[in-house]
């Protein structure tokens, strides 16, 4: 009975030093980050085409690393403001462009870029703190522009963009006149969390905060940002649960943010609630 009793207990201690080797070693090497950030899976496409005045640029952030970035103008109007666009996983320049175009009719330019990876952009989308690094360089960058410096910056993030818009607004809180998000979450922790119910992991979401490296808490970024935040979700959202930018507007200043509940499907908001939505935009730069 002893050998048996010795035997289990040095078979656990076993499997639970194996167990923290395995879970330092996808922390450490961000084998996580590959698997929110790469996106490989989606085809690129071959040119951009565009119904709008742009200056389409490749920025170089790295070495072989290029970012495709536009920068897309009202038609015959001096901007009014600039918005710094951080676009949601999955959408390229080629897509997310039908969305600018109230915005522009309204007089703001758009400044808008493609991540690692994705559409015409080079590189692979593998640490977060490297596409960290790269947003904020993108930001100043396009900061010194002649038509955007000196003007009104707003920075916009949907869905997964939500998180990198909330980073820029933080680092960059005295350079931005407001921050509009939509579609947006608290942490990617908890947006983990959540997608680990859907596939019915449910009961192996506390080895989630083991693994990630949470270099976007959002939750945390916000309370360093003194302008006007607009935050969007619909109640309807099965992406991602409005719940969770809740959470990110408990935590924000309050007389400083607005939280907008609309309906309809995930990021639609600029779709069905056109007029409202560029209204939110305009107020941020008067």
């Amino acid at each position: 009975m002893k050998k048996l009793l010795k035997f289990l207990k040095w078979t656990l201690i076993s499997v639970v030093i194996v167990l923290i080797i395995g879970i330092l070693y996808i922390r450490f090497t961000r084998k996580v980050d590959v698997i929110i950030y790469q996106a490989s899976n989606f085809k690129p496409y071959e040119k951009f085409e565009t119904p709008f005045a742009v200056e389409e640029n490749f920025i170089t952030v790295a070495k072989d690393v290029k970012l495709h970035t536009a920068l897309f103008k009202p038609d015959s109007i001096t901007p009014i403001a600039t918005i710094f666009h951080c676009m949601g996983k999955g959408n390229n320049l080629l897509l997310v462009q039908n969305s600018y175009k109230p915005l522009l009719d309204a007089g703001f330019q758009i400044f808008s870029f493609e991540y690692r990876d994705v559409g015409l952009s080079t590189g692979k989308s593998v640490n977060s703190l490297t596409l960290k690094n790269d947003v904020l360089f993108l930001f100043d960058e396009i900061a010194k522009n002649p038509t955007v410096n000196g003007k009104p910056i707003i920075v916009w993030g949907r869905s997964m963009g939500s998180a990198f818009a909330t980073m820029t607004a933080s680092e960059r809180n005295d350079e931005i006149n407001g921050l509009v998000l939509e579609g947006g979450f608290n942490s990617f922790i908890d947006i983990a969390k959540q997608y680990a119910e859907f596939i019915h992991l449910k009961h192996f979401k506390w080895l989630i905060p083991l693994v990630m490296n949470n270099d976007f808490p959002a939750e945390k970024e916000i309370k360093n940002i003194t302008k006007p935040v607009v935050i969007i979700h619909s109640s309807e959202d099965t992406a991602v649960p409005i719940a969770l930018s809740k959470k990110l507007y408990d935590a924000s200043n309050k007389e400083t943010t607005r939280f907008w509940e609309i309906k309809g499907q995930h990021i639609y908001g600029i779709k069905l609630y056109e007029k409202e939505y560029v209204a939110s935009f305009k107020k941020l730069v008067e």
